[in-house]
């Protein structure tokens, strides 16, 4: 039980990297303030 629980944190926490990432890659992280950002409507919420 204590691998099953183990492996459900590692693989979320994963795919929350894998998400940074990818969103990063896409420009979508820029909230320092850019007028070019894609997503500066949503940063700060």
């Amino acid at each position: 039980m204590t691998y099953i629980i183990g492996a459900l944190i590692a693989a979320y926490t994963g795919f929350i990297i894998y998400k940074k990432i990818k969103d990063f890659r896409a420009g979508k992280s820029c909230c320092s303030g850019c007028s070019s950002c894609p997503s500066k409507e949503k940063c700060g919420q």
